[in-house]
This record gives structure tokens, sequence and C-alpha cells, in this order.
């Protein structure tokens, strides 16, 4: 394991994050830039980037199914499971869908690739675009309910949520994936191009978002940093039994093992700005716990591979 290339990711995510903070404190946008942006990630580069990683995936021969679909059952049904029981026996407290959306949902989509392409080979990446299938859509339909877990008001499903871009986005990925349809590479590369700009644009945004708050309040608190830890290091070690029973294929377990060990997804914030849950708690915990992640994915990799 190249450790240098995990290391490299966490960085890149970092400076970003503190090239948003900047521009935040420049005054250069209006206050409404953050929400905008949010809009336009969610809407348009995020769907695109959900399609565009399925173009890419060529053969889709010598899969593992059984084993892929235990790694999706413990990674899309299993985690929520354990993330509503863990948010539960919490002391109270005030953000429990956006606690539990952040257990929920590891930074596949940027992190998950470049780590586990770095750790197992390209050979790897065909299995994680057809997991990360299955997070993109439980993101988009599960997870707008589970944002407003706690809150009063009822959770349920519109037909604008179901109908949205990043679901038609999923749902489509999945067609391509299963029917073999092929694009011009002109689409392709439009799609990818525009599709690229979701992981630094969101990391723009958390970088925005925290630049409304003194550098205290970012870093002030014990919650988010318990959070992170439960996320970056408990999750992966509560799971690793399960994953050693059921999946038999040993790259499988290994893809399950690293995906649990992911940073929280950048994508949380973009949701918590969306539905007016706690952005400032869910950046910190963001920047939180990638930087943990620059240690904690090296030693659950030593650890439980």
């Amino acid at each position: 394991m190249d450790v240098m290339i995990v290391i490299n990711q966490m960085i890149q995510l970092f400076v970003v994050i503190i090239v948003g903070f900047i521009i935040g404190k420049s005054n250069l946008f209006s206050v409404h830039f953050d929400r905008d942006l949010t809009k336009f990630v969610l809407n348009l580069t995020m769907p695109l980037m959900i399609i565009s990683s399925v173009l890419s995936i060529s053969n889709v021969i010598n899969i593992e199914w059984i084993d892929i679909i235990y790694s999706i059952l413990i990674l899309v049904v299993l985690l929520p499971v354990v993330s509503l029981i863990f948010v539960n026996i919490l002391p109270k407290v005030k953000e429990k869908g956006l606690i539990m959306f952040m257990l929920m949902y590891p930074n596949v989509g940027f992190m998950g690739f470049p780590v586990i392409q770095s750790i197992l080979g390209k050979e790897a990446l065909l299995n994680v675009a057809i997991i990360n299938m299955a997070f993109n859509l439980s993101l988009f339909t599960i997870g707008q309910c589970v944002i407003k877990y706690g809150y009063k008001e009822k959770i349920q499903l519109s037909l604008k949520q179901l109908l949205s871009p990043g679901v038609l986005a999923s749902v489509l990925a999945i067609i391509i994936a299963i029917f073999h349809i092929q694009v011009p590479s002109l689409a392709y590369d439009v799609a990818s191009n525009i599709g690229n700009m979701t992981t630094p644009l969101a990391m723009i945004t958390i970088g925005f978002t925290l630049s409304k708050y003194d550098l205290k309040k970012i870093f002030y608190g014990y919650q988010a940093y318990v959070i992170a830890i439960v996320i970056d290091m408990f999750i992966p070690i509560l799971f690793y039994p399960l994953i050693s029973i059921l999946i038999q294929d040993q790259m499988m377990k290994q893809i399950t093992i690293i995906i649990l060990a992911l940073p929280v997804a950048n994508a949380v914030v973009l949701f918590a700005n969306q539905h007016n849950a706690d952005e400032l708690f869910a950046a910190k915990t963001v920047l939180i716990s990638i930087l943990f992640s620059i240690v904690t994915i090296p030693l659950m990799i030593q650890l439980l591979l």
C-alpha cells in the first residue's frame, strides 16, 4: 500500500476547503453563494459525475455478484440500522438526523476510487463503481428522509424528491451498466468534465460555509470529534466480523472495509444546507474526519486487511 496516495487525497481535500474559506472571508460573493452553489452541484455536476463514473466501465465480466450483494447489504442496509441505533442511544442531541446521515454515507465518490485503486489496483474499481451506484440511489432517496429525522415535521418522500436529478442519474447509471449501453465519446467527455467539478465545488462550499463562523467555533466542542472517530475507526471495526463471515472473495472484503473506513461524504454539507440542518456542525465534522483519516485509514488497513 502506498500511504502517500492516501495522504495526498486528504491534503487535496483540505487545501480546497481552505480555498473556499478564503473566498468566503474575502466577501467577493453574496451570503447566498453557498446555497446557489449547492443547487448547482446537486442538480447538475453530481448527477453527471454518477453517470460518467459508470460510462467509464468497460467490462462487467468476472464479478462476484453474491459478494457484491452482501457488501451492498452491509453498507446500504445494515449501516443505516446501526446508525439509527447509535443516534438513539446518544444523550439528548438536536441533530440526530444529521449525525445519522454522516454515519451512513462515507466519501466513496472522491476518495474511495483513488484510495482503493492505490491499494488493490484498477481491477477493483468496477466493484467500487457498482457499490457506489447503490450509495447514490440511497443518498438521494433515503438520505432525504434521514437528514430530517428527529424533527417534528413528518418524514416523507415527495414525488419531486423521487424524480430529483440525483435519483434519475443513479437509475440511469444502473440501466447503462446492466444493458452495456454505449454513448459517443463526446457525450462521455462532456459528462465527465462537468462531473469532475463536483468534488472541488463541494469542498469550496464547505470552506465557504466555515468562513461564516469564527475559527474558535469551528474547532470548539467535542461532538464533531466523537462522531469523526466513530466514523473513521469504530464503524469498520464493528463490521469486520460480519464482513469476514459473509463475504468470501478477498478483494470484496478489502473493498468493503476500506469504504467503511473512509471519512464523511462531502455531500452532507450540501444536504444540510439544502434542508436547513446545522451546516456548521456538518462542515466541521467533514473537516475533522478528513484530518483524522490521514492516520486512521492506514491504521485500519494495517489492522483489518
